[in-house]
């Protein structure tokens, strides 16, 4: 491809992607702005003797900061997985994975509750929201939106482009939690229920389909994948910024 049509092709994409540009920024200011509520609204009800506000305020903070931690170390365990363990099987990955699915299902459901305020005060004004649709909306979307770009995106993003440098911050404290769900047996319904449910339908992939299928490329692992998410550089006089990508996305030496 020559330079001109590659350029062209970059230009093409720059302007298809101006929409999504837009409305990403448009979702973060409408994000922000509730950001201001939600904590005027805590502090007006702290203000007023009320402590339970800010307990439960400092509580959903704290479960978003734990579940972000562990999206990041699924990402970062899958990726380093047979390094860290060369001598355990995918299988007992499997199980590490789902135990951790504990975490993810407790964590948003309890989070929205303890984020969810019975009004939203609107500083400066008399106007308040209450019920309704309105305050239904804006729990959906503040709480929503905070759990996937703070305590999902980010972490997974993190992780993948760093998965060592993301196992040493997060290895020692949450490591003992998964292990002592999955030790426990909190997965185990779950996967009895998928056991049965693939073994009535017939459901894993037989060794045909395996070999008609399209064989993975070398290198390609949810880490890989999502560190597709970073940004070409722009190339330089002393490298290439696809060659810079391509190694970005290469697995590090085990």
């Amino acid at each position: 491809m020559s330079t001109q049509t590659q350029s062209q092709a970059e230009a093409g994409r720059s302007v298809r992607s101006v929409p999504r540009v837009i409305f990403g920024v448009i979702l973060f200011i409408a994000w922000g702005i509730e950001s201001i509520l939600w904590v005027a609204t805590t502090i007006d009800k702290a203000a007023d003797g009320e402590i339970t506000p800010i307990i439960t305020a400092i509580a959903a903070l704290a479960l978003m900061a734990l579940l972000a931690g562990m999206e990041g170390l699924e990402v970062a365990v899958i990726d380093r997985w047979r390094s860290m363990y060369p001598d355990r099987t995918t299988s007992e990955l499997a199980a590490w994975l789902a135990a951790r699915q504990l975490f993810v299902a407790l964590i948003v459901t309890t989070a929205t509750l303890l984020a969810n305020r019975g009004e939203i005060i609107i500083p400066g004004t008399s106007t308040s929201i209450t019920g309704g649709l309105a305050l239904g909306l804006f729990d959906l979307t503040w709480t929503g939106f905070t759990v996937l770009w703070f305590a999902q995106i980010f972490p997974k993003h993190l992780a993948a482009t760093n998965p060592d440098r993301y196992l040493s911050h997060t290895r020692r404290s949450l490591f003992p939690v998964v292990e002592v769900v999955r030790r426990v047996g909190v997965s185990q319904p779950g996967e009895w229920v998928a056991s049965g449910v693939e073994r009535r339908l017939d459901w894993p992939i037989t060794t045909t389909g395996i070999e008609e299928g399209p064989a993975p490329r070398e290198g390609e692992s949810l880490a890989a994948i999502w560190r597709t998410l970073i940004p070409e550089t722009t190339p330089t006089a002393g490298g290439d910024g696809r060659a810079a990508e391509r190694e970005r996305a290469t697995p590090e030496p085990k």
